[in-house]
């Protein structure tokens, strides 16, 4: 057996057993709840606005909603809003909440990637493990305007998945709405799926995205199960925009039906509204906490 084959093989026994089978190649890594709070992130970017100026107040605000975990964005390599990640472990820490991961990425143009990249993604790694997170997370789609630059991307995505695997991160890939539009006659989205090694790469699904995009999200959770590892909670109502959690055209009851036999491990809210953030934000965890998959294990 080649190594591709070997990859394929061992990816889909870890696929498989997201779905409750035995012999996966990756221990399941469900989030727990963090001193009895429920299982539901923030990704940092839905404050960016007030971010910058009080960090540990706004992660304070945070806590008090009740959220456990926080993910960053921006992170490039070294620093996130000027501070490493351990620093923001430990602010995190003190509000009562945990780092889950971050949003970060590289360019890896398909025809020209630098020994700077990989560096970039090792020191990444290093870093996300100082600071005892899990997850890295490519934030946008560096090249899609063909089936083979997508396909080349993926992998690219295979390349930094094993060097996180065998620093023992995961490496995951988040999107964002133009990912469905068809090219060559498949979805952006769909190539970059069929393309990466479950084994190796994980889907950061944003739902309201996908919706914004005209994806089915019900049918790539049947049709990839164990590939959707994380979730982004945001939703979207078709003719109004994107909207709180729980008032557009994501549905959130039947995912959650499926969250636990599909393999779902971190929840994550991103606000995609302007207005009061910190009100959507507590409304989208009032709304989240509903649901039984978010008690603590």
């Amino acid at each position: 057996m080649n190594r591709r084959n070997f990859i394929r093989s061992s990816a889909g026994v870890a696929a498989a057993a997201c779905c409750g089978l035995k012999g996966m190649a990756w221990p399941s890594e469900v989030m727990p709840g963090v001193g009895g709070r429920r299982r539901i992130g923030l990704q940092l970017y839905s404050i960016r606005e007030t971010l910058p100026a009080d960090h540990a107040g706004c992660l304070k605000r945070l806590a008090d909603m009740g959220y456990a975990y926080a993910e960053a964005y921006g992170f490039d390599g070294s620093v996130f809003l000027g501070k490493r990640l351990t620093e923001w472990s430990g602010m995190l820490g003190d509000a009562g909440m945990k780092l889950s991961g971050t949003h970060c990425g590289t360019g890896l143009l398909p025809a020209d990637v630098q020994a700077g990249e990989w560096d970039y993604w090792r020191k990444s790694i290093d870093e996300m493990n100082a600071a005892g997170g899990r997850r890295l997370i490519q934030s946008f789609l560096p090249a899609g305007k063909t089936a083979d630059e997508v396909k080349r991307v993926a992998e690219q995505f295979n390349r930094i998945g094993e060097l996180c695997r065998a620093g023992g991160i995961r490496f995951g890939y988040h999107n964002h709405y133009s990912e469905f539009k068809p090219v060559d006659g498949e979805a952006l989205y769909d190539l970059l799926v069929e393309n990466t090694e479950p084994a190796l790469v994980f889907f950061q699904m944003d739902l309201g995205h996908v919706a914004n995009g005209g994806g089915d999200i019900l049918s790539y959770m049947r049709r990839y199960p164990g590939r959707f590892l994380s979730w982004h909670a945001s939703d979207f109502r078709r003719g109004t925009g994107y909207t709180e959690v729980g008032q557009g055209d994501v549905p959130y009851d039947e995912l959650f039906a499926l969250a636990a036999s599909y393999g779902l491990e971190d929840l994550t809210v991103e606000q995609e509204t302007g207005g009061d953030v910190y009100a959507s934000c507590r409304k989208d965890f009032d709304f989240l906490a509903g649901y039984d998959w978010t008690k603590t294990e």
